[in-house]
């Protein structure tokens, strides 16, 4: 064995929340991401791009970072410990992430620095973590940025939510492979490492490419005499939410409430949280 390439994997949680979904609402493989397979699938881009042996090129260390609310989804949790992914949970402030970017930039900084790291992988598809990637390359390091690149029948096109990858970013990572790229070498009979996908047990998209069904989550933020509050999704996602959308009778939802909710992830122009309708307390 030689030396060994040490990867590590960094996620923004808001952002592979919304492309977890993607895959398994809108996408046609139908699926949810498995950590485990993810990270093969990485080990195995390095191996071909560096003429590495596999056996040489290692996940070191995984990091999740998103804000927290009271109520996790315990199964996601311990999906993260299973794979050995370390959470980093941040207090949501009015049921609003403030803080995780920052944080998220410090733990990636001093991860691949120390140890240090070879390789670093940023699931994200943020602007702001420009700079990052930009000092991380001045030191040598190499920062994959992975894309949603799927292509599309002509007779259709992508959801107006598929998760997308400033163009910022994109120049400033070594390498930028679409998703399926990553994904492709494990539809072949013959790839050594687990599968990327696990078969969703959630409902699939429509025609249209918005998912079907109803979200649940806790209302994370309403003070009395607001007209508006804040509902985490059991992903970790903020949604906004107006009194105008409660069942009759209701003005304020008391934090803490769990609840049902329609909507679509992506947040409409000039705003920067989806709006959940049709709210039904749980």
């Amino acid at each position: 064995m030689g030396e060994i390439v040490r990867i590590g994997v960094f996620y923004d949680g808001t952002w592979f929340a919304y492309l977890s979904d993607f895959y398994a609402t809108a996408h046609p493989r139908a699926a949810r991401i498995s950590l485990d397979g993810f990270h093969d699938a990485l080990r195995w881009y390095v191996h071909t791009e560096t003429g590495r042996a596999l056996d040489d090129c290692s996940v070191h260390e995984a990091h999740y970072v998103r804000g927290r609310i009271e109520t996790p989804a315990t199964s996601f949790d311990a999906a993260l410990a299973a794979t050995g992914v370390t959470r980093h949970d941040l207090p949501l402030h009015g049921g609003k992430e403030k803080g995780v970017d920052v944080h998220f930039a410090l733990e990636v900084w001093e991860r691949a620095t120390t140890w240090p790291l070879q390789w670093v992988v940023l699931i994200t598809g943020d602007a702001d973590f420009t700079p990052l990637v930009t000092r991380l390359t001045g030191r040598g390091v190499r920062v994959i940025v992975p894309v949603v690149d799927t292509q599309w029948p002509a007779s259709s096109a992508p959801p107006a939510w598929t998760p997308r990858t400033a163009a910022p970013l994109r120049a400033a990572a070594t390498r930028t492979p679409a998703f399926d790229a990553l994904f492709a070498p494990a539809d072949r009979y013959d790839y050594p490492l687990r599968r990327p996908f696990v078969r969703s047990t959630e409902v699939v998209a429509s025609p249209a490419g918005s998912p079907r069904g109803r979200r649940r989550g806790t209302v994370s933020g309403w003070r009395t005499g607001q007209p508006h509050g804040f509902i985490t999704d059991t992903r970790g996602g903020s949604w906004f939410v107006s009194r105008d959308d409660l069942p009759d009778g209701h003005t304020v939802l008391p934090t803490g409430t769990p609840v049902s909710f329609t909507g679509s992830p992506t947040p409409a122009a000039g705003r920067k949280y989806p709006r959940a309708y049709s709210i039904r307390p749980e």
